[in-house]
């Protein structure tokens, strides 16, 4: 069909063009709703392991201690009392918050940074409003804390509560077991989280795609229907209602118009 002969056709079947339009605002927002879970905020933080003394700033002591203290301490961080605490600090529900920590033993090589792009499709299918993930260097006393959120703000939030919350754990930790304070744990914050934006027109585009999906299925299917209505007969078809006619006819007139 040409366009002047569509538009033609969709003006006839403007009530049946309404109903596609519709559809495809029905489709668009329940992509939307579909949509709305994706987390658009990221943050991370960092999180240094160090003695009182500051292991870093005295070229005497060994790091190395300290790397292995991180890595166990980044799996802690991943426990529902560490949550708790980083919940409390951020002043949102621990069941929003869900972590992840690095791996050990023998899935020890698959600990390694997840890019930003997979790890957002990693997260798609959990519920939980933010998701946390602790990461100890393998060459380094620092834990990088990820975390992705509704928006950046609140991702930013959380991230900066993460010191507070594991602070808080430790120092519950070393007062019941009296700790003295030359011996005692320090954790410092390496600056300001830093917080981005993901995904930020990820639902737009998809309720648009969702949209434009249903408006051109629906369309074509209604120019389809239309076009099987008004196909001309086959050949066939003419044929057998021409040899009706002519058995309907009486046996002069047939001849006659069979001649």
């Amino acid at each position: 069909m040409e366009l002047a002969e569509i538009l033609r056709v969709l003006w006839r079947r403007r009530l049946a063009t309404l109903a596609i339009v519709l559809l495809a605002g029905g489709g668009a927002y329940g992509a939307g709703q579909l949509a709305h879970s994706t987390p658009t905020g990221s943050a991370t933080v960092q999180i240094l392991v160090d003695s009182p003394q500051s292991a870093l700033a005295d070229l005497l002591q060994s790091t190395a201690p300290l790397t292995t203290r991180a890595s166990l301490l980044a799996q802690v961080m991943a426990s529902q009392t560490v949550l708790e605490g980083i919940a409390a600090s951020a002043g949102v529900p621990v069941g929003e918050l869900s972590a992840q920590g690095p791996y050990s033993g023998a899935g020890q090589a698959l600990d390694v940074v997840t890019p930003s792009e997979a790890r957002s499709n990693q997260l798609l299918g959990e519920g939980a409003r933010y998701r946390l993930l602790f990461v100890a260097q393998t060459d380094e006393p620092v834990i990088t804390a990820s975390v992705q959120g509704p928006t950046a703000a609140t991702a930013g939030r959380v991230a900066e509560a993460v010191y507070p919350g594991v602070q808080r754990y430790i120092a519950a930790l070393q007062r019941q077991a009296r700790v003295k304070p030359a011996r005692r744990l320090t954790i410092r914050q390496l600056g300001p989280a830093q917080v981005s934006t993901v995904n930020s027109s990820s639902r737009l585009t998809l309720m648009a795609v969702a949209a434009l999906a249903v408006l051109l299925l629906g369309l074509l299917l209604l120019l389809a229907v239309e076009a099987v209505r008004r196909r001309p007969p086959d050949a066939q078809e003419l044929e057998r209602d021409f040899a009706a006619d002519l058995d309907r006819l009486p046996r002069e007139e047939r001849s006659r118009s069979v001649a």
